[in-house]
């Protein structure tokens, strides 16, 4: 069942809204993923199966998408403290949250896809700094949005 919400987003430029909206998008991938692993990992009777082949593809299909929505806001405001700066207060809370998080995650998709053999020869301790630093930023980005829905 779908509930539907209304946001009232505070923005100087409107067109803006759907740059955030396709970040907002990746982070919706990234939350559902987050949400399962963490189930998996409280789970001591479980073996985690996250991520299964399909949401490695999410992904990538989610890396791609962001770096063109990132290319997109560079385009159009310079850079993304520009593309912050127009919104307003808790639009604005939202919106760097979110812009961190799709950050964090394509740095780290890069420095994955930089290692020679990628994620099988990737430095597990990085790894493991990457998945905890993109959790807490899934859950900052969640208590902006919640903010910003709740006004």
């Amino acid at each position: 069942m779908t509930e539907e919400i209304e946001v009232n987003f505070q923005a100087k430029n409107p067109s803006g809204i759907k740059l955030l909206n396709r970040l907002y998008d990746g982070h919706l991938v990234l939350n559902d993923l987050g949400v399962r692993l963490d189930e998996q990992l409280n789970n001591e009777d479980e073996e985690p199966t996250v991520p299964t082949q399909e949401d490695v593809d999410n992904l990538s299909d989610t890396f791609g998408k962001t770096v063109e929505a990132f290319s997109n806001i560079i385009d159009a405001y310079g850079d993304v403290n520009s593309f912050a700066d127009n919104f307003a207060g808790s639009t604005k809370n939202f919106a760097e949250k979110l812009i961190t998080e799709m950050v964090d995650f394509n740095n780290g998709i890069a420095d994955i896809g930089d290692t020679e053999g990628g994620l099988e020869n990737y430095d597990n301790d990085k790894l493991n700094e990457w998945v905890n630093q993109l959790m807490s930023d899934i859950v900052k980005t969640n208590d902006a949005f919640h903010i910003l829905v709740n006004e």
